[in-house]
């Protein structure tokens, strides 16, 4: 997925929900209030500068404001799924071993999906342990793809099976926690009575960014934390609604400042879009459910000493999103082991992938090729900044404490770059 892509469907969540939610809200009547300061900043705009523009697929003839704001969603993560799936579906029900794996865990009588996505030791061996894994807003809907890189080399470090929950972005964090739990839990089930797992496998739980505030949630929710051997939260972000916007702007700094080619100009087309999403969010007061002072209210008295002994925060040091430290300030008793690393907020997403990284027949990249609108590859990241982060992750499940921090370059860690090349 390109980076303009995230912050573009950041952006679009924002104002799609605040004009869901908000009777009062217009989005025509905030452009025409911002028009004037928009002008007067593009006025001191190169000409260059202003050369960005937000790219639409060519079938998007939606009117709708926000719509047209999330229309760069269609790109790089989403066409990779579809690549995926195709390659799949083509591969006669074999997977190879080593390779992701959907599991449906719907009930007989329900005709709604409930996917994960399996992968077992490359090794073919049975696991040593199972790895459940939540990612951030927007990325975590496709696991699989975003953080695939990072949960295969930690996978085969500690010769560990990764079930990789899905989500959809949205308001209600509880409700969102509370199906990722019930998937966990009938993975377990699964895995246990079809794949022989033994119950005595060690169950890890790994999230980032968001995927952290949610794997505190259920393990505060249900006491699944009491059987747990371990909690890894990676830049655990508790953000509220309207730091959404920060996050956005430290995203489109970040690619600013690593001269990134598909983000010409800097971001400069994004300052109205800022603008627009705080004004939406100022009229409507919408709020995530748990609001940041309640989760940090619910792990402080739901966290039991025991938990906190299981929890290991992996923090970047160049990470503005990060809210490890108002997460530690909730406890006056015990805390949790600290793994302090280089990095960013997005150094845990490494993508070099496209149609060549798929096992497909030649015929059937001919529809890989249409399916995807003829996207062809991605990359995104910093592999050398990725494999510390994998190697501490793997020693944390191995039992070893945290390592000194390393020592800076002196020279600012970029989370990566997006190139999209369409034929």
């Amino acid at each position: 997925m390109e980076v303009r892509a995230y912050l573009l469907g950041l952006l679009a969540f924002i104002t799609c929900k605040a004009a869901l939610f908000g009777d009062a809200f217009s989005i025509t009547q905030l452009h025409r209030q911002h028009n004037i300061s928009v002008q007067q900043r593009q006025l001191h705009r190169t000409k260059n500068d202003r050369q960005f523009h937000l790219h639409q697929s060519s079938n998007n003839n939606n009117d709708n404001p926000a719509d047209a704001i999330g229309g760069d969603l269609v790109t790089a993560l989403a066409r990779l799924d579809k690549q995926w799936e195709l390659a799949t579906s083509t591969a006669n029900g074999k997977n190879k071993i080593g390779e992701w794996t959907v599991m449906d865990l719907k009930e007989e009588d329900s005709t709604t999906p409930e996917i994960v996505y399996l992968l077992e030791p490359v090794s073919g061996a049975a696991p040593s342990c199972v790895i459940f894994f939540l990612g951030g807003a927007v990325l975590g809907q496709f696991p699989h793809i975003a953080y695939s890189t990072f949960l295969k080399r930690v996978a085969e470090r500690t010769n560990a099976a990764v079930v990789a929950i899905p989500y959809e972005v949205g308001l209600d964090h509880f409700g969102i926690a509370q199906k990722a739990v019930s998937r966990m839990k009938s993975a377990v089930v699964e895995c246990e009575d079809s794949r022989g797992y033994p119950s005595s496998l060690p169950k890890y739980a790994i999230g980032h960014s968001l995927g952290c505030k949610l794997h505190s949630i259920g393990v505060a929710a249900t006491g699944i934390g009491e059987e747990l051997a371990g909690l890894g939260f990676v830049s655990f972000n508790n953000f509220g609604f309207a730091e959404t916007i920060t996050m956005a702007r430290s995203f489109a700094n970040e690619m600013e400042l690593g001269g990134n080619t598909g983000f010409q100009g800097g971001p400069a087309p994004f300052d109205a879009l800022f603008d627009l999403a705080s004004m939406a969010i100022g009229a409507v007061g919408l709020e995530f459910t748990p609001s940041p002072d309640d989760l940090d209210r619910i792990v402080k008295t739901k966290f039991s000493e025991d938990v906190l002994n299981k929890i290991r925060l992996f923090k970047f040091d160049d990470d503005d999103l990060d809210s490890s430290t108002r997460f530690l300030n909730c406890f006056d008793e015990g805390e949790p082991s600290v793994s302090k690393l280089p990095g960013t907020h997005l150094s845990p997403v490494f993508l070099k992938l496209g149609v060549d990284d798929l096992d497909l027949p030649e015929e059937a990249r001919v529809m890989a090729d249409a399916a995807t609108g003829g996207f062809q590859n991605a990359s995104f990241g910093n592999e050398e900044v990725l494999d510390t982060l994998v190697e501490e992750v793997s020693d944390w499940m191995l039992g070893k404490s945290p390592r000194s921090p390393s020592q800076r370059s002196g020279q600012k860690l970029i989370a990566g770059v997006v190139d999209a090349e369409i034929e």
